[in-house]
């Protein structure tokens, strides 16, 4: 092999690149979750003939909410190839993954219960379930959340043995 060899800067890059790409892809995630969310509270005039719908609906809304500000902040971090953004996005990502698992088991437990209220409450929760997560439902149909926690571990595991995070590239030929 030829001594003069050398990598392309894009390919002794990949983490830098790899991260911003997610950081983009925040980004994108983000303004759709944000466009379904808005657009689901535009339409939703009534409710169903169960009681807790509306609360239920609202609570799924908040929850979704906050999940598109830190997916928006962390893909903010992300594009400045800040290390917070990694570290904060395995805490996002990981908490929509367990969000999404146990809302559903909450979900099945309260209606298998044998107290009414607790039926009409996990009746309630299912009914709403797709309308109220609808900021998070395209990330969760694309696995986008698992991709992500995977390959941004593996960014910043290479990202912190070279030590460059915000470190300045030198300019392309």
């Amino acid at each position: 092999m030829d001594e003069g060899f050398s990598l392309a800067p894009a390919v002794r890059d990949w983490g830098r690149i790899l991260i911003r790409s997610f950081g983009i892809a925040n980004w994108f995630y983000g303004l759709t979750g944000v466009y379904f969310l808005v657009d689901g509270l535009q339409r939703v005039r009534h409710f169903g003939p169960r009681p807790y719908e509306a609360k239920a609906y609202y609570f799924l809304v908040t929850i979704n909410a906050l999940f598109l500000v830190a997916v928006f902040l962390t893909g903010y971090w992300l594009i400045l190839i800040r290390r917070r953004g990694a570290v904060f996005s395995n805490y996002v990502f990981s908490m929509e993954i367990l969000f999404w698992v146990l809302s559903s088991l909450v979900e099945l437990k309260l209606v298998m219960s044998g107290n009414a209220t607790a039926v009409s409450v996990g009746m309630s929760l299912g009914a709403v379930q797709g309308i109220g997560n609808m900021g998070t439902n395209l990330q969760m149909l694309t696995a986008y959340p698992l991709i992500a926690l995977i390959a941004l571990n593996l960014a910043r595991r290479h990202l912190d043995r070279k030590r460059s995070w915000n470190a300045p590239q030198p300019s392309q030929p």
